[in-house]
């Protein structure tokens, strides 16, 4: 029986998916809500993108309040 080697790390992208930044990846975060924050600058494509600590902590900060609201909704 042939088993598939599924690899679980995104191995094309080391580096943060913003735009002038080079730190590696902590966290990977849907690209819609990302487009949401002015504040951070998206490059290249796809649905998820990798965030360094520091632009994530960015994006945290920015949609604090939409997480609120959301979780209040449930």
């Amino acid at each position: 029986m042939k088993r598939r080697v599924i690899n679980l790390s995104n191995g094309t992208q080391s580096s943060c998916g913003i735009a002038n930044c080079n730190d590696s990846i902590k966290r990977s975060v849907s690209r819609k809500k990302v487009d949401l924050v002015p504040e951070l600058e998206v490059r290249g494509n796809g649905k998820k993108i990798g965030l360094c600590q520091s632009c994530y902590r960015i994006f945290k900060k920015a949609t604090k309040k939409d997480r609120t609201l959301e979780s209040l909704g449930r």
